[in-house]
């Protein structure tokens, strides 16, 4: 292992008087809106294929670890490329073409790689100025390398060379992604690496990313899971472990997530409001102007409710009818119809239901 490698360092190495301030274990990757990140933290690792994944990604996580130690960071993208990225795609499984000529409204581009099925679709495009239409069905993702630890969200300001590679990296990408129709976009700067995805990179803040070095430093197979399962070459292959899988059931997932809430908000809300008509003493009847009121308070009683309710147990919005409850709001809705006056909302959140809550 090299001494100033990303692999070495200090790690657990601390001086007799320095005070160490423990902290929460980092996530395993950072998720921008591409995929559900509950069902990347929850659900996934409960999948018996992920679990079985894990066996074989362990002795692929020390091959990496081995090609990390090697590595001496530099500015030199070049460098970076032979000694770390184009080894560790390699390792992955992917069929890559370096540096080709791409057709773009702004010119011929060449984006760092261009990943193809297999060989055989590689050597049909050998030499030739890319469009979609030669790499429709033969590719599958663009990707581009920057130097080490290059910010891959703001452009180089006063710097020589071709203003295009100057710009903003996830601009760059999702440029050669737009123009090579390709559904997905490869982006790291050794440190870090990300996956874009057609639908979404044009937002240039939607993409899902891990710090590899970071994995492979903590050596937790769990965990570096998160990149060797969505960068790995089967990874863009159909199939219940593809990332285009992932991506469409995690969606799937948060849009029951959130049907789901609509529903149980929609039965608090019905709920307390009928808890206001049923209680005796407020002798209320349904008419239009009356049913406006209790609407307008059974909303403030349901946002209240909901402040405090754990969200898991929504639906104990309910507890607005218990007896405490319906005996506050009921008089202040009372008020309201005589008096024609509203009550502050601060004065009725005070009460708190008594059941239901943590």
């Amino acid at each position: 292992m090299k001494p100033n490698s990303p692999m070495s360092g200090s790690a657990g190495e601390f001086p007799a008087d320095t005070v160490i301030q423990l902290s929460l274990a980092p996530s395993p990757h950072r998720n921008q809106q591409l995929f559900s990140d509950h069902y990347l933290n929850v659900i996934l690792p409960k999948r018996e294929d992920w679990q079985v994944l894990a066996v074989e990604a362990e002795p692929f996580m020390g091959d990496l670890q081995r090609i990390l130690a090697d590595y001496m960071p530099s500015d030199k993208e070049a460098q970076l490329e032979d000694d770390l990225v184009k080894p560790v795609l390699r390792h992955l499984g992917h069929t890559f073409e370096v540096q080709p000529s791409l057709e773009t409204p702004a010119g011929t581009k060449a984006p760092d790689y261009v990943f193809y099925r297999d060989q055989a679709a590689l050597l049909a495009n050998k030499g030739k100025k890319l469009n979609e239409a030669r790499l429709q069905g033969r590719a599958f993702a663009v990707g581009d390398a920057k130097y080490w630890d290059r910010p891959l969200d703001v452009s180089l300001k006063s710097m020589g060379g071709d203003p295009f590679t100057n710009k903003n990296p996830s601009y760059q990408i999702s440029f050669y992604m737009q123009n090579s129709g390709l559904d997905w976009g490869i982006l790291t700067n050794g440190r870090l690496w990300r996956l874009y995805q057609k639908d979404t990179a044009h937002k240039l803040d939607r993409f899902y990313e891990v710090n590899l070095p970071e994995l492979l430093r903590a050596g937790n197979v769990k965990n570096f899971l998160y990149f060797y399962a969505f960068f790995r070459r089967q990874a863009f292959e159909p199939g219940d472990l593809g990332i285009e899988a992932i991506r469409l059931t995690s969606a799937d997932y948060a849009r029951a997530v959130g049907d789901s809430l609509k529903t149980q908000v929609y039965e608090a809300l019905r709920h307390v409001a009928q808890g206001f008509l049923d209680f005796r003493p407020n002798t209320l009847q349904p008419e239009p102007d009356t049913l406006k009121t209790i609407y307008d308070n059974a909303l403030m009683s349901s946002i209240a409710c909901s402040s405090s309710c754990t969200p898991r147990r929504a639906t104990c919005c309910r507890c607005a009818r218990t007896q405490g409850t319906a005996r506050a709001t009921a008089w202040r809705v009372s008020r309201k119809a005589s008096k024609g006056t509203s009550p502050p909302v601060s004065r009725f959140c005070r009460t708190r239901p008594r059941f239901g809550h943590n």
